[in-house]
Order: structure tokens, then C-alpha cells, then sequence
């Protein structure tokens, strides 16, 4: 009987050099890759975020709020704002002593002011006066101007004349009067308003038939600049 174990080869107890346990396998780096990764965009997003919120811009600031254009605060009297020399030059005698009376700005007005002078002649039917009217206005309340050329204006017929004016206020009217029979009585009225002030300035005259009378084209410059020096006067206050 024939052995064939002759013919295998022997068995090695031994490995073969070289060849020891397999190494451990390494650890897998994907997690931690991907969690940097995305720790990476959370803070680049933030980052964005903060630049563009930093880029845009801020709320605009409050625009101020324009201070009133006049104020009365420094007028201890109305009378103050009035020249009465061109009065004198037909009356010069004054017929007692000015009247005035100044409002002082509360919650229920914004102000008023009002002076009256009065003068006379030798003839004492010949007289002249002026009234000066000055109202202030607060916010989106009508203004007196308003009211003082709606009612004034609505007085027409024989006598009575009407007309614009320019360069004083940034609006302006008059009206004038004449009436009477011995006496002529001329009555003018300039009204004008800027920003947050109405000025009114009656002249009244009243001449007996055997002087000079009164016409518009004397009396007009004489209201329009008692008008302008209100106006100065309450400036800036």
C-alpha cells in the first residue's frame, strides 16, 4: 500500500516572517470631518448675517422740527411794535394815552397782541388812529389772516375797494373805506401772514370837507411799513 504523506510537504509551526496579526484598523475620521464642516458654516452664516445687518443702514434720525418763525416772549407791550410819527403828521395831539394788551402763549392760545393809538388836531374832527392786531398760530390751526380776509373782503360797494400786496409776509391784502358826508372817515386795512404770525393795521382817518383828504396812495405805504416793522419786530424771539 503505497503512503502519499511521503509526498506533503511538512507543516511549519511557524508563520511565515513578516506576517504577524492584521493592525487594528483605524479609527474613521468622516464624523468628525463632517460636524467641523458644518460647525464651519454655522459660524461663517453667522459671520454673513452680522456683516449684513452691520452693512445696511440705521434708521434715519428725527428730522428737527422747525422752530416757530416769531414769537412774542420779549414784547412787554404791543405799542412797542407801532410808529405812530406818520399819524401825526395830520393829528398830532395824542387823544389819550395808548391802549394795549398782549395774551401770553398757554395750552389754549398761542398768543395774541393788540395796541390802539389815537390823536387829534386843533379841528378835533380831524383825527387819526391805528390798531394793531397780531396773531399767533400753533400747528394746523387756521390762522387769523384766514378769517380777517374772508370777512373783510366781503365788504363791496361804492366806496369800498380791495387789492393784493407783495413783499410783506408771504401773503397780503387791503381794504379801504371811504364814507360820509360833512366828514369824510377814510378806513384802511392791511392784513398779512408769515409762518406761524397774522398782522392786521387799521388806519383810520376822519377830516372835515375844508381840509385835504386822505387817498390810498398816502396811506398804503404807511400801513405796509408798520406792517414790515411788526414783523422785524417779532422775529427771531
Amino acid at each position: 500500500m503505497t503512503d502519499y504523506r511521503r509526498d506533503e510537504p511538512p507543516t511549519n509551526p511557524f508563520p511565515a516572517a513578516g506576517y504577524g496579526h492584521p493592525p487594528p484598523a483605524k479609527p474613521r475620521r468622516t464624523g468628525w470631518i463632517i460636524g467641523g464642516v458644518a460647525a464651519l458654516v454655522v459660524v461663517l452664516g453667522a459671520g454673513i448675517a452680522v456683516g449684513v445687518v452691520a452693512g445696511q443702514p440705521s434708521d434715519p434720525p428725527p428730522k428737527p422740527v422747525a422752530a416757530p418763525g416769531y414769537s412774542m416772549d420779549h414784547v412787554g407791550n404791543a405799542c412797542d411794535l407801532v410808529d405812530p410819527a406818520p399819524l401825526q403828521k395830520w393829528s398830532p395831539t395824542p387823544k389819550g394815552p395808548p391802549k394795549h394788551e398782549e395774551v401770553r402763549p398757554s395750552e389754549h392760545d398761542a398768543g395774541s397782541l393788540n395796541c390802539e393809538m389815537r390823536y387829534t388836531g386843533s379841528d378835533t374832527l380831524n383825527t387819526a388812529e391805528i390798531l394793531l392786531d397780531v396773531d399767533f398760530t400753533e400747528g394746523t390751526a387756521p390762522s387769523s389772516y384766514s378769517n380777517w380776509k374772508r370777512g373783510t373782503l366781503a365788504k363791496t360797494g361804492e366806496g369800498k375797494a380791495s387789492g393784493s400786496i407783495t413783499g410783506v409776509g408771504t401773503e397780503g391784502f387791503w381794504h379801504s373805506e371811504v364814507y360820509g358826508d360833512l366828514v369824510a372817515n377814510t378806513r384802511y386795512v392791511l392784513c398779512a401772514v408769515d409762518a406761524n404770525v397774522s398782522v392786521r393795521v387799521r388806519l383810520n382817518f376822519s377830516r372835515t370837507r375844508e381840509v385835504a383828504q386822505m387817498h390810498r396812495t398816502e396811506v398804503q405805504p404807511i400801513a405796509e411799513a408798520q406792517a414790515r416793522k411788526v414783523l422785524n419786530g417779532l422775529k427771531g424771539n
